[in-house]
């Protein structure tokens, strides 16, 4: 009996104990905070910048009496992007739109006097601004995005060395067609392209030319010695794109590849290598060209190749100094002229209007051509055609300064650039100052040696970060040119270029 009892108030303390312990338990149970609920990823996100631009360009300058130019333009851009579903499927549109706040608010206008084409001492306007209005829906795509690959299709700003947005104007160049990148594997990636369009960075819609075949407004254009039928554009169907690049162990370097219909094939090559622990984070660079004509030839014989070399370090914190030099050769035919040609006394090919040389020729005061003395000349060429940043001072090139470079004289030559960048701790301030000496032409026939000197500074009211900046910016850029023998060849003795940027991100 006793031995029962014991077992019963054993149980009856177990009993106890554990009533005490489940009530412990959901006591605290109850004291814990409920989980959060997990938020949704708002699917809809937007940015834009207000952009605002001064430009004033001094041309008249050593006996040259060629108006000077001045231009202020504001500009609203507006992108969108909606994320479809989790698949990593969205879609895009920018919009800009831009207007002078004048009376010569249009392209036409600035065509006459009282708004264009004026004599000195007016100004005329600068429309590689440009000084007239702007409304543009220049991007609308479907995009893919996963860890290994990216797509996206229809109107877009895409970033390729000699198709770019080439954004240093109120708003950048766009293209449309598709682009495709893949990562595939640790080092190696692939991307392809296929454009049919362009809008320039002066335009309000998208046109099946290049700027080496139009007549836009913020660039020379057609070439003098090519005919446009009735001066309009020359129709060409886009490009097709490709590249391979690697990266890896402080290598970097990419082959792309551009097929221009109806102009050329473009073969590039870049590479880069940095010594990343080594006293002052020396690097390498080394670039490798070349451009032969193709298909219909509107811009006549292209035959080109480029060799580039550049070399820099960081001697101090935020402080980068760089030495780039380029060498594009100059080809040459001897050849009989067609009827309509003739090799002037300034040593340039002079063609009769409505009459085309089917030859792509250097320009700007660049010699390309010699008497032979027996009813034969030799022509000299060999420069670089790109349709999509002729002008733009945006290639590749080592060299290529804020107002020109090789590429934009469509010439051969030589160009070295020594260039210092500095970024103070805090990133609120960046600058750069670069002189830059070019060559241009064969010694044989003549040069027109140029020289230029660019300084560069910007000013960021808000903290930069690692992501977008939000908030005001002033930039500052001066580019001073100054070209020789222009008596004998043509072109300005000296150039200046001022342009004062004010821009609110958001």
């Amino acid at each position: 009996m006793l031995r029962y009892l014991t077992r019963l108030v054993l149980l009856y303390a177990s009993c106890v104990a554990l009533g005490t312990a489940a009530a412990a338990a959901a006591a605290s149970a109850q004291a814990l905070p409920a989980p959060r609920a997990t938020a949704t990823p708002n699917p809809f996100a937007y940015t834009g910048y207000v952009r605002s631009y001064y430009f004033t360009r001094q041309n008249a300058s050593g006996g040259v009496h060629l108006a000077n130019q001045a231009a202020w333009n504001t500009a609203l851009n507006l992108h969108a992007a909606y994320d479809l579903s989790r698949s990593g499927v969205s879609l895009g549109a920018t919009y800009l739109y831009a207007n002078p706040l004048g009376r010569c608010t249009t392209a036409v206008s600035h065509l006459s006097p009282p708004c264009g084409r004026l004599t000195p001492p007016a100004l005329n306007p600068d429309d590689t601004l440009p000084a007239f209005e702007l409304s543009t829906l220049y991007e609308a795509y479907v995009q893919y995005h996963s860890s290994r690959a990216f797509a996206r299709l229809g109107d877009q700003v895409i970033d390729t060395p000699f198709a770019n947005g080439s954004d240093s104007r109120l708003k950048p160049a766009a293209f449309q067609g598709g682009y495709l990148s893949y990562r595939l594997s640790a080092h190696w990636t692939g991307a392809a392209a296929y454009v049919t369009r362009f809008e320039s960075r002066a335009a309000s819609a998208f046109e099946s030319s290049t700027l080496l075949t139009s007549h836009p407004a913020d660039a020379p254009g057609v070439p003098g010695n090519t005919y446009a039928p009735g001066g309009g554009p020359i129709a060409t169907s886009g490009f097709g794109y490709a590249r391979l690049g690697y990266a890896g162990a402080g290598l970097t370097a990419s082959l792309h590849y551009y097929a221009l219909a109806g102009i050329a094939n473009l073969v590039w090559f870049d590479g880069r290598y940095a010594w990343k622990r080594a006293p002052g984070k020396p690097f390498l660079a080394v670039q490798i060209g070349d451009e032969r004509s193709t298909g219909r030839v509107v811009l006549g014989k292209i035959a080109a190749t480029a060799y580039g070399v550049q070399a820099g370090l960081s001697p101090a914190r935020g402080v980068t100094l760089t030495l780039g030099y380029d060498d594009v050769p100059a080809k040459s035919d001897t050849i009989a002229l067609p009827a309509g040609v003739s090799c002037g006394a300034n040593a340039q090919i002079s063609v009769k209007p409505g009459t085309s040389f089917a030859y792509f020729l250097p320009a700007g005061g660049t010699p390309n051509c010699a008497n032979d003395g027996n009813g034969t000349a030799t022509v000299y060429y060999g420069g670089i055609a790109s349709p999509y940043t002729d002008s733009y001072a945006t290639d590749p090139l080592f060299t290529t300064s804020m107002t020109q470079g090789m590429v934009d004289r469509r010439s051969p030559g030589r160009g070295v650039k020594v260039a210092l960048a500095f970024s103070p701790p805090g990133g609120r301030f960046k600058g750069s100052v670069s002189q830059a000496y070019y060559t241009y032409g064969e010694t044989a026939l003549g040069t027109s040696p140029t020289r230029e000197t660019d300084v560069d500074a910007m000013y960021y009211f808000n903290r930069v970060g690692t992501g977008r900046y939000r908030g005001l910016l002033l930039h500052e850029r001066y580019g001073e040119r100054e070209q020789s023998n222009t008596l004998l060849y043509g072109g300005l003795p000296l150039f200046k270029y001022s342009r004062t940027q004010v821009e609110y991100d958001f």
